[in-house]
């Protein structure tokens, strides 16, 4: 005989994880949380509303996910695993994500940014990671998720501020009694990847079910996996021109162990036949110090297998709730977290070159003693001979025994790799006091307070002083300690070389011999190298005070209900880097300037729910309506917002809802007050091609942007100023604390199929509609290059800085409130769930269907206020439509997931399908060597079973068919992907894994 709980265990796994679905749910046997009834006429609040309600139905399209859903899929603990298989929800930061990285998970929901989607627990804020105010989702314990409730559209007259996309609200379980042991372990067919988690849960019911206390410990931990352990990831690609047609070659870095240059014209002239190298411009070092043509597909430095393809994870997580009915009207309650989560990152050795950022600049040209021992002689005959001609060439003193390279690369590979370590402490109280008061009035007022604190220690950074310093040489008499450029007549070998700087000498400087494989010494090294600390801390703090009537009065259609609310919330944060990193003189992890900063804002709220008519001529009606006015500390000042909805149904089996609404998203610490800092958004230049040349169009405009004439007449020059192989200059990054609110329009309309005569089916539609004014981003490094080359407006052509031979060495971008977006779409879902007497010999045997997908029918980006620039980026991906990032992932014009389980109580079998539609590269004007991703489709497998009551257990395989990652070479290396010549947040990096997990519980 089959037990009653093992009954309602298949039930749940049926229903809830056996699909993830679209609004209406139907009541489970899980007991009475948020958004779900255990018995008919429970009054229940559904997510995306504040007011109890007998039904779940709401005008706002809500899609869930059970938490059996979460136990069926691999890596359950970590959530961002099932989340992002969403339709609706794109990752932005994933395990896989190395730079930049950290371990964190967020939420993207609409692509339209993590800071546009509110991530709540049980309804309310939970702790924000770094000052951005997003969340980890890594944070969230799994184990003690009931489900996890999606709701499409603004809910900022609901929520407050960032509900822009709409809200991913966390479910957990409420009045667990018993103990329960939960444990698994991932690895991928290739042995590495592997994930292992355990972690434990007890609770109790107190006093006859007055109060509850509950404590969940977990562990987790993640073993980190290289590129160079797949194929697609051992070979750095770089998009290049190969007898004019686009091409993938495996170029990798231009700034090698062996050090390239890039004369001008002028020296190469100079230098005449000394070198070697004829009339070649772009050279590089060999071990003897002779100087050779620089091939990209040779000398290029291979950064790409060094790198991390999914980062190490380790993760304690502490999570505690307790509540206790002293009366019906005094339930005081208390939750508390704690979490431990250190994640390293590990990049490819240091690059440096001229256009590394150092101080609020970049390092600029190399400066090499003419006379140097570490040159070959012809190779110091030729510098003797550039050194003769500085004058001319404008570069600099004559015969003073040094030669000034404008454009030069070297990796620090004898130093090892660059390791970031991430040490994030973070925890969250929170406190409160609910009760019925009478007359079918409740409050709830609580306080919580949040906190975050990472400390993180970088390795692989050299100091660029240092390096100026120890390549700047000079000889020094042994005698008389008198320093020259050129040699000491007399003296053996002209004099000791030395470093050309008295207090670097002073300071323990060691001459750095970087021209040519293998030459430095370990001295040297030690000087240049050091190490560097950031500390970031992050504070939120909420008071929160709400009172709802859920049964004001009824006027024929149900009870009115109001709810009604003040809030206090306050966002403190601040990044504190040391002295290498905030002053900029650091190569290796991007410099920055401290971040510090807060705001508060105050709140006051109001919900209206009025059921018009009910089983009448017509079988619903319903109108709802919220409103909100938050005053913030700063710029934005006094916003409003509102959102008005309703749902009709004819008939019972067909329900209508629409809703309106007017949300904002106040802009973060880190968008108001970030110091500045650098990112590596690639290779922008638009005077590289013919029409730069004698006789384009735009010959002459790009001579106005200092670019030398001698440079824009020489094809191959003219073309090196945007090879993504020579060139990747810095942009400059930085917060503006005079940022307004993002505003958006959101509206959503869509019916409900739930016919009465197929028990167990539903179907929904809902058409999304999001138009965001007020944009809070960087413009993005594309769009200058767009509104200077193409727009020709030199207010964003004076954002870009050159060098004397006309290469981009800087790009300026702040945040600013730059312009506009407006996405729209179609959700499609089906659920189906049914009970057979029998099938397949088997007895209570059930089957469980389920479809979500999204239609994206149109994703327009408009980057810069004023300008005529609109990028229709649905179906697309790449540079152009990057909005506040270096690229933009696919945007698929067509996303589903579907999911199949069948079985009985003892054992069931679950199919997963997960298809992303094939995009297109978004720059029509640019054609790469990759202008198509294909459609992916992953296949995923589960078995799970439950021999007794008290043990379950499942094993799967995800990506059953090895489906391996489309390739293109990343914005850096002149392409339109991520990294790792792939989209490794987008695509399935790791390839066949296999998982299995077991749950004990009494």
């Amino acid at each position: 005989m089959v037990s009653l709980t093992r009954k309602r265990l298949l039930t749940s796994t049926l229903l809830l994880s056996g699909a993830i679905f679209v609004a209406p749910a139907h009541a489970q046997d899980a007991g009475p949380v948020e958004g779900v009834a255990e018995e008919q006429g429970q009054t229940i609040v559904v997510t995306g509303s504040r007011i109890a309600r007998p039904d779940i139905e709401s005008a706002a399209p809500v899609a869930s996910v059970g938490a059996e859903e979460i136990a069926l899929q691999a890596g359950g603990a970590n959530i961002e695993n099932v989340l992002n298989d969403m339709p609706q929800i794109n990752a932005t930061t994933t395990s896989a994500s190395n730079n930049p990285g950290g371990g964190v998970a967020t939420v993207n929901m609409r692509l339209l940014g993590p800071s546009r989607t509110l991530v709540l627990v049980d309804g309310r804020r939970y702790v924000s990671f770094d000052v951005n105010q997003q969340i980890d989702l890594n944070t969230i314990p799994s184990a003690l998720v009931e489900r996890i409730d999606v709701v499409t559209g603004g809910r900022s007259a609901i929520y407050g501020s960032d509900a822009i996309a709409g809200v991913v609200n966390f479910v957990t379980k409420k009045d667990f009694s018993g103990v329960e042991l939960t444990s698994s372990y991932d690895v991928t067919e290739r042995g590495d990847g592997q994930v292992w988690n355990i972690g434990g849960t007890i609770g109790a019911n107190l006093d006859d079910g007055r109060g509850n206390v509950v404590a969940h410990v977990s562990y987790l931990n993640r073993k980190g996996t290289y590129a160079g352990a797949r194929a697609f990831g051992r070979l750095a690609l770089t998009n290049a021109n190969v007898g004019g047609v686009p091409t993938l070659i495996n170029a990798g870095s231009p700034s090698g162990p062996q050090t390239r240059i890039l004369l001008s014209s002028a020296q190469a002239a100079a230098a005449g036949a000394s070198f070697g190298t004829g009339t070649a411009t772009n050279l590089d070092f060999n071990p003897d110090g002779t100087i050779g043509p620089f091939i990209d597909t040779t000398d290029s430095y291979n950064f790409a297998p060094v790198n991390y393809l999914t980062v190490p994870q380790t993760r304690f997580l502490i999570s505690t709730a307790a509540h206790y009915e002293i009366t019906p009207a005094v339930v005081p309650y208390l939750e508390a977290q704690f979490i431990n989560n250190r994640v390293d990152t590990e990049l490819a050795a240091t690059p440096i070159g001229n256009t590394t950022p150092f101080g609020t600049g970049s390092l600029g040209a190399l400066r090499v003693q003419v006379a140097s021992p570490f040159f070959a002689p012809n190779v110091r005959a030729g510098l003797a001979a550039i050194d003769a001609s500085e004058t001319t060439a404008g570069l600099d003193v004559q015969n003073d025994g040094y030669v000034r390279l404008a454009s030069f690369g070297y990796r620090t590979v004898p130093l090892g790799p660059r390791q970031n370590k991430d040490d994030r402490n973070a925890y969250r109280i929170l406190a409160g006091v609910r009760g019925d008061i009478g007359g079918g009035w409740s409050y709830d007022a609580n306080y919580m307070y949040a906190r975050t604190r990472n400390s993180q220690r970088q390795n692989g950074n050299i100091a660029i002083s240092n390096f100026i310093a120890a390549t700047t040489t000079a000889f020094q008499n042994p005698t008389t300690g008198a320093i020259s450029a050129t040699p000491f007549a007399g003296v053996p070998g002209g004099g000791n070389l030395v470093c050309a700087d008295a207090s670097a000498r002073a300071a323990g400087c060691v001459p750095a011999n970087i021209f040519g494989i293998g030459n430095i010494s370990q001295a040297a090294i030690n000087y240049l190298a050091i190490g560097a600390t950031n500390l970031q801390e992050y504070t939120t703090e909420v008071a929160s005070a709400s009172l709802t009537n859920s049964e004001l009065f009824d006027i024929g259609g149900g009870p009115i209900g109001l709810a009604v609310g003040v809030e206090w919330r306050r966002e403190a944060g601040s990044i504190t880097p040391d002295q290498y990193l905030s002053s900029g003189n650091v190569a290796g992890f991007n410099p920055g300037r401290p971040t510090a900063g807060s705001y508060s804002v105050r709140e006051a709220f109001a919900e209206l729910n009025i059921p018009l008519i009910k089983d009448s001529f017509i079988h619903k009606l319903e109108l709802n309506a919220a409103g909100r006015v938050s005053d913030y500390s700063n710029a934005p000042g006094t916003v409003y917002t509102y959102a008005v909805g309703g749902l009709l149904a004819p008939v019972k089996d067909i329900t209508f809802r629409a809703q309106y609404s007017r949300a904002i998203r106040g802009p973060s610490v880190n968008e108001l007050f970030l110091g500045n800092t650098v990112s590596f958004a690639g290779n922008i230049e638009g005077c590289g091609g013919a029409n730069a040349g004698p006789g384009g169009d735009r010959y002459a405009f790009c001579q106005s942007l200092g670019i030398p004439v001698a440079v824009l007449n020489d094809p191959v020059q003219r073309a090196a100023l945007a090879s993504a192989t020579i060139v990747n200059p810095p942009t400059f990054l930085g917060g503006n604390p005079d940022l307004k609110e993002e505003t958006a329009t959101t509206w959503t309309v869509g019916a409900i199929l739930a016919p009465t005569f197929l028990p167990g089916f539903t179907a929904t539609v809902d058409y999304y509609n999001i138009e965001i004014e007020d944009y809070i981003s960087t413009v993005g490094t594309a769009n200058i290059g767009a509104a200077c080359f193409d727009q020709r407006d030199l207010a964003f052509c004076s954002l870009i800085t050159r060098n004397s031979v006309g290469q981009i060495e800087r790009i300026d971008d702040r945040n600013a409130n730059t312009g506009g977006l407006k996405t729209d779409g179609l959700d499609i879902g089906v659920n189906y769930n049914h009970r057979f007497e029998s099938m397949f010999g088997a007895e209570d045997f059930r089957l469980g269907f389920s479809f979500l997908g999204t239609r994206l029918l149109s994703y327009d980006v408009t980057p810069v206020q004023g300008l005529p620039i609109v990028r229709e980026c649905a179906g697309t991906f790449g540079r152009l439509c990057a909005v506040g990032a270096t690229t933009s992932p696919p945007k698929p014009k067509w996303r589903h997931t579907a999911r199949l389980t069948a079985g009985t109580d003892l054992i069931r079998v679950s199919g997963q399908w997960r298809h992303l539609g094939a995009t297109n590269d978004d720059n029509s004007a640019t054609v790469y060597a990759v202008e198509r991703l294909p459609a992916a489709d992953y296949f995923d497998l589960t078995l799970s079973a439950s021999p007794s009551d008290h043990f379950d257990v499942s094993l799967g395989v995800t990506n059953l068919f090895d489906k391996q990652p489309p390739l293109l070479a990343s914005a850096q290396s002149g392409g339109s992907g991520e990294q790792t010549n792939t989209f490794p947040t987008y695509y399935d990096v790791m390839g066949r894994s296999f998982f299995v997990s077991a749950r004990i519980k009494y």
